[in-house]
């Protein structure tokens, strides 16, 4: 984490390989697009009918998109513009969550043509650094090129059904234990040991 410089945590780690299957099965089954959710999501009123008449929208524009976020934690609304001729879509700042979003083919692609197992960083952390918005340069170096076309439903159809301090909020991510790299590298070292046991026998 560059923020707080810590190791990923356990949930962080299992969120980010939930996303990464998902986009790994669109590619393999050849999906034109999906729409991913989250478990602790709410739908907004009309939910259905809005996403909907979103897509009609992006039909009827003919917009070329990689991803469009139906929920996230706006950081900065005022450095967001709209998409021509729409009333429905904006072009995403840096933003959190992954709560629920659309993905297509080519988006999904891209997602993995980054190889992002072998960097791997909060999966809202990736987004945003894959088309480009993410505030930190060091990072976002590592990662080229960063032109997944991005794009967000405005206002958004669905948010968190918790946030941090109310009643009943969980997280599989904030409240997951660290990665400790002392004890990772004791088990790697205990993998090794096992399997020179086995080629002895």
């Amino acid at each position: 984490d560059p923020y707080l410089k810590r190791p990923l945590k356990l949930g962080e780690i299992g969120c980010f390989l939930s996303h990464y299957y998902i986009w790994e099965e669109v590619v393999a089954k050849n999906y034109k697009q999906v729409v991913v959710f989250e478990d602790d999501l709410r739908f907004r009123p009309s939910f259905k009918s809005k996403l909907a008449a979103t897509m009609r929208e992006v039909r009827d524009l003919e917009l070329d998109w990689d991803l469009i976020y139906v929920s996230r934690k706006i950081l900065n609304s005022q450095k967001e513009k709209w998409v021509p001729l729409s009333s429905r879509l904006v072009v995403p700042h840096y933003s959190y969550w992954t709560a629920a979003y659309l993905v297509s083919q080519s988006g999904a692609k891209k997602l993995l043509r980054q190889e992002p197992l072998t960097k791997m960083m909060a999966v809202d952390e990736y987004l945003p650094l894959m088309f480009d918005k993410h505030p930190n340069e060091d990072w976002s170096s590592h990662f080229v090129p960063r032109d997944l076309k991005a794009f967000s439903v405005s206002p958004l159809l669905a948010e968190p059904q918790f946030y941090i301090g109310q009643k009943g909020y969980l997280s599989d991510t904030e409240t997951s234990e660290i990665i400790d790299p002392e004890i990772l590298a004791q088990q790697e070292q205990k993998r090794e040991s096992a399997k020179n046991v086995k080629q002895e026998l």
